[in-house]
């Protein structure tokens, strides 16, 4: 009698999933029907291929028609966006697509703008889970999302592809820094860029393109460096690769020698530390040394994105590097710059601040700093805004702590906040003697931080 009963309940749900899948099959098929050709061409024709709000929608709209509805998008491959693209799909339409001439891969190359690419693989919103506050640069960077599938395509195995204009507009560099992407599925795509890329050199002319064999060597070295699938290597890493492949086509740079030594004595890197940082900060070249310290200068400044990228740079005591970098005499204006702006991206992360208080003893630094005679007044500012930001993460820190209670926690607090009191006037009287317009911004917030009110304010007992 039960198992009468269970036959019957099992075949009641089976009908029900039979229906409902019926009522999905239906429903996509309608779907299926009420998009034509036309709706596609003219919402990629209001695409831009950034990363705005209405141009998110857009993709995201055709990932779902493509995804779940099956609407095949091959007939507009090679897919090109924005007004420029309305004469291409314009024929399409009136031709179909037996009799249209399809762009070539480098014409839609033509589409990629180089320094857009590169600024996009720095400061793409795929970069990073970590939340900033920042500006609107929705209309300044490419979705990375989009790109990443448009390189895919475009060095698809049967594609005929200028190999060097590839590389020119940052298609190479792009898929390598997207291996640091937060997101597995971009970065999925991002090695699939990698491997196709690596297979259509072995078939191109070496005539043709004759930088082939570095580039072959140099995805093979990455190739051997990478320890896990789909793994997510540290931003410095993957800057690292995306600036050697800028830099292969250009062998009259000054850091073209090194680098490329570099690579041919390695079979792989190590990519859990920052590349070469000793050998190029500390260059013994007695020409190009300001050059090649700029260089990796720029790569650390370009990777401090997230906390994980100050930690890679620790492995190598980077930081204590940098600031006794920043007071030798061979320090020039440009390298104390980039000192300065990586100490900044270090401290827009509130987790960071605390150990560059109590192990780097970065407050104590800056001010010692600060009674250097040959700093410009552009440095002494900033590095009144570094003390400034530090202390705020560290009141912020100490105060949320003390609601806990423990008198461990509230007698730190104390001693931050007589610390700040202390180096803090002296930090006041050097930045009311400068004469700039920046004063007057940092000012009234050092005289805030200051104030005991706004500490004891957040229960944070700081008795003097």
């Amino acid at each position: 009698m039960t198992s009468s009963k269970r036959r019957k309940v099992e075949a009641d749900e089976s009908e029900n999933s039979v229906e409902e899948n019926i009522t999905e099959n239906v429903e996509v098929q309608t779907i299926k029907l009420r998009v034509k050709q036309k709706f596609l061409t003219r919402l990629i024709c209001q695409y831009n291929a950034m990363e705005s709000e209405k141009d998110k929608v857009i993709f995201d709209i055709l990932c779902v028609l493509e995804r779940s509805y099956q609407i095949n998008l091959k007939p507009l491959f090679p897919i090109v966006w924005g007004e420029r693209a309305k004469d291409n799909y314009e024929k399409l339409c009136q031709l179909g697509e037996t009799l249209h001439t399809k762009l070539t891969v480098d014409q839609v190359l033509d589409y990629l703008d180089p320094k857009l690419m590169w600024n996009s693989l720095l400061k793409s919103e795929q970069t990073t889970a970590v939340k900033m506050p920042k500006k609107d640069l929705s209309n300044r960077f490419y979705d990375a999302r989009f790109i990443l599938r448009l390189l895919a395509t475009l060095v698809d195995d049967d594609s005929k592809m200028n190999t060097r204009k590839f590389v020119i507009v940052n298609g190479l560099s792009f898929a390598f820094a997207a291996t640091s992407f937060i997101s597995r599925s971009e970065r999925c795509v991002a090695y699939l860029v990698l491997r196709r890329f690596l297979l259509h050199l072995m078939k191109s002319d070496s005539q043709s393109f004759p930088e082939k064999c570095l580039y072959v060597y140099l995805l093979q070295v990455f190739k051997n460096s990478i320890e896990s699938p789909i793994q997510r290597l540290p931003h410095v890493v993957a800057h690292f690769f995306a600036r050697v492949t800028k830099l292969i086509l250009h062998p009259e740079d000054p850091v073209y020698q090194p680098l490329l030594s570099f690579f041919l004595l390695k079979p792989n890197i190590d990519i859990q530390n920052v590349p070469e940082i000793y050998k190029m900060l500390l260059s013994s070249s007695t020409q190009n040394y300001m050059k090649e310290r700029h260089w990796c200068l720029r790569l650390i400044l370009d990777s401090l994105i997230e906390p994980n990228d100050y930690n890679i740079l620790q492995k190598r005591y980077g930081l204590k590097l940098l600031l006794a970098l920043f007071g030798s005499i061979v320090a020039d204006q440009e390298t104390k710059k980039y000192i300065l702006l990586s100490l900044r991206a270090i401290l827009q992360h509130r987790s960071i601040a605390n150990d560059l208080y109590v192990r780097q003893n970065l407050h104590s630094w800056i001010v010692v700093s600060l009674q250097n005679k040959v700093l410009t007044r552009w440095e002494r500012v900033f590095l009144c805004q570094l003390f400034i930001m530090l202390f705020t993460h560290l009141k912020e820190i100490f105060c949320d702590a003390s609601n806990s209670g423990t008198l461990e926690t509230k007698w730190h607090g104390t001693i931050a906040y007589k610390t700040c009191r202390i180096l803090g006037n002296k930090v006041y009287d050097e930045l009311e003697k400068e004469n700039d317009g920046a004063k007057n911004i940092w000012l009234p917030k050092l005289k805030e931080l200051l104030d005991k009110d706004r500490w004891t304010s957040l229960n944070c007992d700081a008795h003097s």
